[in-house]
């Protein structure tokens, strides 16, 4: 699955090394510099591709108020009629939710819920009473 906070760290190792070259004077070339991103561009496309094969739908079951598909990786893709879906992802255990008024729900494994409501505003709740908000900046 793409982790981005991964490849954020792997930008920063290659960063780091070719500034430690430039200060050694062992000056890389370009041709070094876009090997190295093509081939981090490869992996990051290899990691997309497979994380989309594990979201293609292998079952399917229908009742009168709702529709059930099961994905490939374990997660579960539900749609209420006229009312929510949702998407339990297996591998991050993380339940989304999306209402019919536009509002977005997701709910993390440590309890955590975010709440983006259609008007931008995002609100944080850590607890039954414990929240934060974030207004929509304009």
């Amino acid at each position: 699955m793409y982790d981005s906070s991964h490849s954020i760290k792997e930008k920063l190792n290659y960063i780091d090394n070719l500034l430690s070259k430039l200060e050694n004077n062992d000056r890389p070339t370009v041709y070094a510099i876009l090997r190295n991103e093509i081939e981090s561009l490869k992996r990051q496309v290899s990691d997309y591709k497979s994380n989309i094969k594990g979201k293609e739908v292998v079952g399917k079951e229908d009742t009168a108020s709702k529709t059930r598909y099961y994905l490939k990786d374990g997660s579960v893709y539900v749609v209420k009629h006229r009312e929510y879906k949702y998407l339990y992802d297996a591998s991050s255990k993380v339940v989304t939710y999306e209402f019919e008024n536009g509002q977005i729900e997701r709910t993390f494994e440590n309890g955590l819920k975010e709440i983006r409501r259609k008007d931008g505003s995002i609100v944080i709740k850590s607890g039954p009473k414990e929240f934060d908000y974030i207004e929509r900046v304009r």
